[in-house]
C-alpha cells in the first residue's frame, strides 16, 4: 500500500487499484442489480437470488472504506454509530433500502461525484433502452394496468409498475441537468417537457411528469443564479430549505386529514389517494424512535397487476418518502435523511454552484408522493453527502 497525491492504492501487476475504482465498480454493479429488481426481469432471477447479489456490491463498499480511506478515531466512531443506526433499522424495518443506501453513503468519501452520476446516467440509460426493448420484443411482461374503472391504459414498459417506469425517467433527467448544469439549452428542456408528455400519454404517470415540468424553472432559475443574476440568485438561496418544509407538510397533511376537510380532500384527489393512505399508516403504525415494519399491498408487478384487478379494495401503501422513511425507519434516521439533505443543498449554494441545490429541490417534491428517495436504483444524489465538494462546484463544463 503506497500514498499517491494523497490517495491509498495497491499495485496487482501493473494496475493501480485506489477507493475510486473499487467505489465505481461496487456502484455500477449495485445500480444494475437494483434496476433489475425494478423490472420484470424478475420472472427469469427471483427477489432473492438479485437481493444476495447486492451483499457483494455493498462488500466492495466495506472494503474500500477500511481498505482505502484514511480515517481517524473521530470518523471512525461516526462510522460505528451510523453502522449500528443501519443495522438496527433494518432489522426493526424488514427493509433494505435505507442499509444499503447508507453504506454507499458511508463510503462516499474521496469519490468524484461527477463520475458516479456519469456511470448512473450511461448504464441507466443502457438498463432502460434494454429493458424497454426486452418488454415491447416480448422478451419479458409489459404490465399494462388500468387507472380505477376508467379506460386510461398505463404502460410500464418492462418495469415493474408505470410510476416507477416514470421515476427512472425522471431520476435519468436529473442525472443529465447535473452533468450538463450551466449548460442546459431550451432544446434540452424541449426534451424534458417531451419527456413528461410521453410519461402522461403512455404511463399516465402524472406526478413525475409534473415534477420534470417542475424542474425546468427549478434548474433556469438555479443556472441564472450561479451566473450572479440578483433575483435569480435571490430565489435559489432559498433552495436548501425545500427538503426539511416539504416533509413537514406531507406528513402534518397526513396527519390531519379527514373527509371533512375540503382543502385536504382535494389534495388527497389530487394525489390519488396519497393523503388517506399516510393518514391511515399513522393511525395503524404511528411513529417511533427507530421504525417498525410496514404490511403493504401494492400494485406492482405481476402479483400486483392481478390484485389491482381482482381485488383494489386491498390495496395499501405508502408512497410518499417522507413519511414513509419516518414510520419505517423511525424518527432518528429520518431527522438525519432530512439534515442530509439540507447539508448537500446548503453545501452546494455556498460553493456558488447551484447544481446540487437545483436538483435536490425536484428529489424533495419527488419524495413528497413517490417512495423512491432511499432506493439506489433511481436516487444517486444522498451519495453527495461525505464526497469533497472540490467535486460538486461548478459541474459548468463537464458534457454528458
Amino acid at each position: 500500500m503506497a500514498n499517491l497525491v494523497g490517495k491509498k492504492f495497491h499495485e496487482i501487476g501493473n494496475w493501480r487499484i485506489d477507493g475510486q475504482i473499487i467505489y465505481e465498480i461496487a456502484f455500477a454493479f449495485e445500480f444494475v442489480v437494483a434496476f433489475l429488481i425494478t423490472s420484470t426481469y424478475t420472472d427469469y432471477f427471483s427477489n432473492h437470488l438479485l437481493h444476495t447479489l447486492m451483499f457483494a456490491g455493498l462488500a466492495l463498499v466495506l472494503l474500500k472504506i477500511f481498505l482505502f480511506d484514511d480515517l481517524d478515531l473521530k470518523w471512525l466512531a461516526i462510522d460505528a454509530i451510523v453502522l449500528i443506526l443501519l443495522l438496527i433499522t433494518w432489522r426493526t424495518s424488514k427493509e433494505f433500502s435505507l442499509f444499503s443506501m447508507g453504506i454507499f453513503v458511508l463510503g462516499a468519501r474521496n469519490v468524484d461525484f461527477k463520475r458516479i452520476i456519469k456511470i448512473y446516467f450511461y448504464v441507466g440509460m443502457l438498463l432502460l433502452a434494454f429493458v424497454v426493448i426486452s418488454a415491447m420484443g416480448g422478451l419479458i411482461r409489459n404490465l399494462v394496468y388500468r387507472r380505477d374503472m376508467t379506460n386510461i391504459v398505463r404502460q410500464s414498459f418492462g418495469i415493474a409498475y408505470p410510476t416507477d417506469f416514470a421515476a427512472h425517467v425522471l431520476y435519468l433527467i436529473l442525472a443529465y441537468a447535473y452533468l450538463k448544469f450551466g449548460k442546459i439549452k431550451w432544446y434540452d428542456y424541449a426534451v424534458f417537457l417531451a419527456a413528461a408528455v410521453f410519461l402522461v400519454k403512455f404511463s399516465d404517470a402524472r406526478l413525475s411528469a409534473y415534477a420534470i415540468i417542475l424542474s425546468i424553472p427549478v434548474l433556469w432559475i438555479g443556472q441564472r443564479a450561479q451566473t450572479d443574476h440578483l433575483l435569480s440568485r435571490f430565489i435559489a438561496s432559498f433552495y436548501w430549505t425545500v427538503p426539511i418544509l416539504l416533509a413537514y407538510l406531507v406528513i402534518i397533511a397526513s396527519y390531519f386529514f379527514t373527509p371533512s376537510n375540503k382543502t385536504l380532500t382535494k389534495v388527497n384527489n389530487a394525489s390519488s389517494g396519497r393523503l388517506f393512505l399516510g393518514h391511515k399508516a399513522i393511525s395503524e403504525y404511528g411513529f417511533s424512535m427507530f421504525g417498525k415494519q410496514i404490511i403493504e399491498h401494492g400494485w406492482g408487478g405481476a402479483n400486483g397487476l392481478k390484485m389491482s384487478q381482482n381485488a383494489p379494495a386491498n390495496y395499501f401503501f405508502v408512497d410518499s418518502s417522507f413519511l414513509r422513511m419516518t414510520i419505517l425507519y423511525g424518527i432518528i434516521m429520518a431527522i438525519i435523511i432530512l439534515l442530509a439533505m439540507t447539508k448537500i443543498s446548503w453545501e452546494s449554494f455556498q460553493k456558488g454552484s447551484f447544481a446540487l441545490a437545483s436538483i435536490i429541490v425536484i428529489v424533495s417534491v419527488s419524495a413528497m408522493v413517490e417512495q423512491r428517495l432511499l432506493d439506489l436504483a433511481y436516487d444517486p444524489f444522498l451519495i453527495a453527502l461525505p464526497v469533497s465538494y472540490t467535486h460538486l462546484t461548478l459541474p459548468t463544463i463537464c458534457s454528458v
